[in-house]
């Protein structure tokens, strides 16, 4: 996403994560010090510590401790939507994938007339 977000800064796009839940808590080595969240300090404070360990420059959205967001959206832990100026869902995908995204970026801004480097 930052990369993505670096392409796009001078064409009116704007990217967003939603923080919702945690799909592997406890598992294995590297989840095993998270938890499902038992409030919603504890949601944002994990959410503050990802944004600090990778750095993020992407705005952070963080989902209520209800997972509003999840249920009506969906429940992958990686989907993507892109909505187009007029509010409309142009494009979703359960999984992030860069260069799809960027591919469909490309032809939602040439559609609505905005030059693509």
């Amino acid at each position: 996403m930052e990369e993505l977000r670096e392409k796009y800064k001078d064409r009116d796009v704007e990217f967003f994560v939603v923080y919702s839940k945690e799909p592997h808590a406890g598992e294995r080595r590297y989840f095993k010090k998270y938890t499902q969240h038992t409030s919603y300090e504890h949601k944002l404070g994990y959410a503050k510590e990802l944004v600090e360990q990778f750095g993020m420059k992407v705005p952070v959205l963080v989902d209520d401790i209800d997972e509003t967001v999840v249920h009506a959206y969906g429940r992958m832990p990686n989907m993507v939507y892109i909505i187009d100026k007029e509010g409309k869902i142009a494009y979703k995908s359960d999984w992030t994938e860069q260069p799809r995204i960027d591919l469909m970026l490309d032809e939602l801004l040439a559609e609505q007339g905005v030059a693509v480097a």
